[in-house]
């Protein structure tokens, strides 16, 4: 009987020990199901968004730069009757009479007005520039007459000059990368240019000269970086064509009635550097 006993005790201690562990591993289970949903480690904090800039609203600034001045223009003659390059004139076709190398210094202030919409930036921008863009020429004789014959020792001197410059245009661009701005400008553009032109002989001089302010058309592009929370920095090329003029000689040297002259062009390029300072600031 003793026997019997302890084999019954032994079962009811096993079968015991079987439905504790079951019991034990369903409340585990639970937890151990949470641990897996969870990551290992805490994720570090999303870093902020890059600052969003706005390129709307007054600046103000200055510019520097290098400008050329294309002449195409001849020299012209009007004889003692009146008509133009008559007979006894000397050819309009000297070689070498038009300005083809002037160019010079040129720099200045701006100041304009920008509003963005999405990634466009439309503004408006006037500046104005003093300029030191010159060139002159000076041509030996004797010339060829119109009409048959030369002229005999002479020379032929001729100089231009833009003296100042200045623009009011329209801007359009193209925001990428946030802080740079690509952006193509046209409009109006005036200014002061000087010529003057002599025929020389030994005896008689045909002198003539003008200044005077031209007004014409501009058109360029350029690139705009914000650098700082108020400043931008710009690389900027602009054509400019104030048309054509003339020189013409009012004093008629005596004996001879005629008067010499000559035309110009006031065309030309320049490229420039500029900063610019925003009053309200990009915005970051």
């Amino acid at each position: 009987m003793l026997m019997l006993r302890e084999a019954i005790l032994g079962v009811i201690m096993q079968r015991l020990a079987i439905a504790l562990a079951a019991i034990a591993a369903l409340i585990a289970t639970p937890a151990l199901a949470a641990d897996l949903n969870q990551p290992p480690y805490k994720a570090p904090p999303t870093p902020p968004l890059a600052p969003v800039i706005s390129w709307t609203g007054f600046y103000i600034g200055g510019n520097a730069g290098w400008g050329w001045l294309n002449d195409n223009g001849s020299p012209f003659c009007i004889d003692p009757g009146g008509a133009l390059n008559g007979d006894g004139c000397d050819t309009t076709n000297v070689p070498g009479a038009q300005i083809k190398n002037a160019n010079g210094f040129i720099g200045g202030g701006q100041v304009g007005f920008n509003y963005q919409a999405d990634v466009l930036v439309y503004g408006i921008e006037t500046d104005f520039q003093g300029a030191d863009i010159k060139d002159s020429v000076n041509i030996a004789g004797p010339f060829a007459q119109v009409g048959g014959g030369v002229s005999g020792p002479a020379s032929f001197v001729a100089s231009e000059r833009l003296n100042w410059l200045g623009t009011v245009r329209g801007r359009v661009g193209v925001v990428a990368w946030e802080r740079s701005l690509f952006y193509a400008t046209g409009g109006f553009a005036y200014g002061g240019v000087s010529a003057s032109q002599n025929t020389i002989f030994p005896a008689v001089q045909y002198p003539s000269s003008v200044s005077e302010t031209r007004t014409g058309w501009t058109a360029g592009g350029g690139w705009e970086y914000a650098f700082a929370p108020n400043w931008s920095a710009k690389i900027e090329g602009l054509y400019y064509d104030l048309g054509s003029f003339s020189t013409s000689g009012t004093a008629v040297p005596a004996g001879t009635g005629f008067i010499g002259g000559k035309n110009f062009d006031a065309k030309g390029a320049i490229v420039r550097a500029g900063l610019n300072w925003r009053f309200n600031g990009f915005g970051y």
